[in-house]
């Protein structure tokens, strides 16, 4: 009776023994029950941080990976334990969600890996805001026509912690898209005017002004202008662009040689317009952009037929029955006589009233007075109505005239 009752015992222990190490693997594998965790380590593995002896650093507004490490679960078939990780103080100086921590304000924190509510690892977090010493911008090509482009580099230099200088990234900014268009680190000049790059970084912020024009491909201007003394004229530019259409840059006149001003045979305006005093020849470099021509001007002593009386001043009474009129203007070289014409109220044309050589004049004024009747016979008496009288000189050469002066009109 012993004897079976000994077997029956051992027909147990090999039907129970299995049957427990069986439930056991069922219930480790199914996370029923936790297993046992050793060589729990916080670790960052993803972002930009510094280790310290005791600390984890982290700049500001960083996102790093946080990791428990390659910890060991006893047993090992067990299904990994949920661990989590915890900010252990409500200071707000991070934030956790999952495994992603975010800095959000300076100071010190301490964050733990959790099993349930419990403890397992923990550590110190500093984070911080090395402030930003300087900041240079730099262009990797010339941006000066519409069409050009560049790339825009940065270089910053940080209080401390120089190892997170990498993590800071200058913003570009463009003052006018419709000048400089940005995208990235990349500009492209797209239009005519004045834009600023702008880059800004951890509060610092560099400017590069810039004016941006039109390639010039083409100018053209007149080889030559042939002018009297005393004419005028316009050097016209005309300017192709690349792309066509485009504004073009301001023109310059500038002469070739220097000369004091009263050498010059004609000035030139900064807006290219011409005015001949004397006789002579001038050069005018014309330039716009990269482009450049040459304009010759050459100035002639002044025709006869080119030119007019001036400076005329008269007076005038009525007398008897007459209208007396004294009349003086400047003489003008190569005359031989000044004819002065008139017409009366009843006239249909022009008379010449007067012929006066040119030995008539004195101090190269001329001064002449005519007399004209103020009234016709046919008149009735008592008649009041106002009466009009035209004069204008010419001055006659040898074989050519002037122009007419400026009309003198007497209304009486």
């Amino acid at each position: 009776m012993k004897d079976f009752n000994e077997n029956k015992k051992i027909i147990l222990l090999i039907i129970i023994v299995p049957l427990l190490l069986v439930g056991q693997y069922f219930m480790f594998s199914k996370g029923i029950i936790t297993p046992l965790v050793k060589g729990v380590e916080i670790k960052i593995i993803g972002g930009n941080y510094i280790k310290d002896l005791d600390k984890y650093i982290i700049k500001l507004g960083d996102e790093v990976e946080i990791s428990a490490g390659n910890y060991v679960k006893i047993p090992g078939y067990a299904k990994d334990p949920e661990l989590w990780f915890n900010v252990l103080d409500d200071t707000g100086i991070a934030e956790i969600k999952g495994n992603k921590m975010t800095a959000l304000k300076e100071g010190y924190t301490s964050v733990a890996v959790m099993k349930k509510t419990r403890v397992l690892k923990k550590a110190m977090i500093k984070i911080v805001n090395p402030d930003v010493e300087s900041l240079d911008l730099d262009l990797s090509d010339s941006l000066k026509y519409v069409g050009d482009k560049a790339t825009i580099t940065s270089s910053v230099a940080i209080s401390n912690y120089k190892k997170f200088t990498d993590t800071y990234k200058t913003k570009y900014l463009s003052s006018n898209e419709s000048v400089l268009k940005i995208e990235g680190d990349n500009v492209e000049a797209v239009g005519v005017g004045s834009a600023t790059i702008s880059g800004k970084c951890g509060g610092k912020t560099v400017e590069i002004p810039l004016e941006i024009e039109a390639k010039v491909i083409k100018l053209e201007v007149p080889n030559e202008f042939v002018l009297e003394e005393g004419q005028s004229a316009t050097i016209k530019a005309k300017i192709t662009t690349s792309p066509k259409g485009l504004k073009a840059p301001n023109v310059e006149y500038n002469y070739s040689t220097k000369k004091k001003k009263d050498e010059r045979a004609a000035y030139v305006s900064e807006k290219g317009e011409i005015s001949a005093v004397r006789e002579g020849t001038e050069k005018v470099i014309v330039s716009c952009g990269e482009k450049k021509a040459t304009v010759k001007i050459t100035v002639k002593k002044r025709s006869i037929k080119n030119s007019s009386i001036k400076n005329v001043n008269y007076s005038y009474n009525i007398e008897e029955g007459k209208v007396k009129i004294e009349i003086s203007w400047d003489s003008l070289d190569g005359i031989k006589s000044y004819e002065v014409y008139a017409k009366k109220y009843d006239d249909e044309g022009y008379e010449v009233l007067k012929s006066i050589p040119q030995s008539e004049e004195k101090e190269g004024k001329v001064n002449t007075t005519i007399e004209i009747e103020s009234s016709n016979e046919e008149e009735t008496e008592g008649e009041n109505k106002e009466k009009t009288l035209e004069i204008y000189m010419v001055g006659v050469g040898e074989n050519e005239s002037t122009k007419p002066s400026e009309k003198i009109i007497i209304k009486y």
